[in-house]
C-alpha cells in the first residue's frame, strides 16, 4: 500500500511557512504596492464659456437612458483614443461605462501625461487610501 503524498507550501529557512494573506485586497487599494501603476480619472473637458441653461422637466427613465448612452459614448471615445495612440499596453484596467461620463483607469504615468495633453479630456490622479489614514 502506498501513501498518498500531498503538496506542501515551501518553507523558509527558519522552518516556518511564509505568511500569506487569506483576504484579498479591497478595490481601490494600492495595486500590489507597485508604483508603476496609478489610478486615473478621465472626464470630458468642459467649455468655460458655456452658458448655464435650466433643465427641462423630463421623465426619469428618459434621463437615465440618455445618461447611459452618453456614458457609453464617452467610454468608447476614451478607448478609441488609447488605441489610436497605442497606449493600451500601458493600461491594466478600465472601468465599465456608467451613467456619468467618467472613466477610471489603472495605468502607467505615461498614459496620464498623454491624456492631460489631449484637448478632449480632463485627466488626473486619484488620492491614495493612505492619505486618509
Amino acid at each position: 500500500m502506498t501513501r498518498k503524498t500531498t503538496a506542501t507550501l515551501p518553507r523558509r529557512s527558519s522552518g516556518r511557512f511564509p505568511r500569506i494573506s487569506a483576504v484579498s485586497p479591497l478595490p481601490g487599494a494600492r495595486l500590489e504596492m507597485n508604483q508603476d501603476w496609478i489610478e486615473v480619472l478621465v472626464m470630458e473637458r468642459e467649455d468655460a464659456e458655456a452658458p448655464w441653461q435650466p433643465s427641462v422637466q423630463r421623465d426619469r427613465s428618459a434621463v437615465q437612458r440618455t445618461a447611459l448612452e452618453q456614458g457609453k459614448r464617452f467610454h468608447d471615445s476614451v478607448l478609441s483614443y488609447l488605441h489610436a495612440h497605442q497606449l493600451m499596453g500601458s493600461v491594466r484596467w478600465v472601468s465599465e461605462p456608467g451613467s456619468v461620463p467618467m472613466v477610471t483607469l489603472v495605468c502607467t504615468p505615461r498614459v496620464l501625461e498623454q491624456l492631460q495633453r489631449s484637448n478632449v479630456f480632463d485627466a488626473g490622479r486619484t488620492a491614495g487610501l493612505e492619505m486618509y489614514t
